[in-house]
């Protein structure tokens, strides 16, 4: 009979253990993917995050979801909810990797990665209007044009007939 009271104790620890465990990152979706450029207007994509609990459980988790561009933002995993969505504007084409993992005083147990491509970028009106602006400093301007007829009628005057 001793020898059945550690394994009782033993799998008793085990079942505490993991219902104190925090939630773990199970996955993570985006849609669209591939996401892309319409109408020079950059994609607005949409990520969902979702957790796994124990059976019963209302355990507390934070997770940050990095965007692979620069920008992140945080997700509180409070009460009974499982999944948490949040929408993101990328604002130039490309392949990005989207990280979510867990952070704060109560992370998030685990890992996940999505690649994510965005084609297209934004719309080419700055890259035209620069290209404008060189065209018109590389035309000689009206007045120039004026200066050089002057000058050609001053020397036909002053050449001999």
């Amino acid at each position: 009979m001793n020898q059945g009271i550690p394994a009782f104790i033993l799998g008793a620890s085990l079942f505490a253990s993991s219902a104190l465990a925090s939630p773990g990152i199970d996955s993570i979706i985006v849609k669209p993917n591939p996401a892309a450029f319409a109408g020079g207007k950059p994609p607005e994509v949409e990520v969902s995050v979702s957790v796994s609990r124990t059976r019963f459980g209302s355990e507390v988790c934070d997770a940050r979801v990095e965007f692979g561009d620069g920008e992140g933002r945080t997700l509180d995993f409070s009460g009974v909810a499982g999944t948490r969505t949040v929408r993101h504007v990328y604002k130039k084409g490309g392949n990005f990797r989207l990280v979510v993992h867990g952070t704060g005083k109560n992370p998030c147990e685990g890992t996940r990665e999505l690649a994510l491509n965005v084609s297209g970028g934004p719309a080419a009106k700055k890259a035209e209007k620069k290209a404008e602006k060189k065209a018109v400093k590389k035309a000689p301007a009206k007045k120039d044009a004026k200066k050089d007829t002057k000058k050609k009628d001053e020397k036909k005057k002053d050449e001999p007939k």
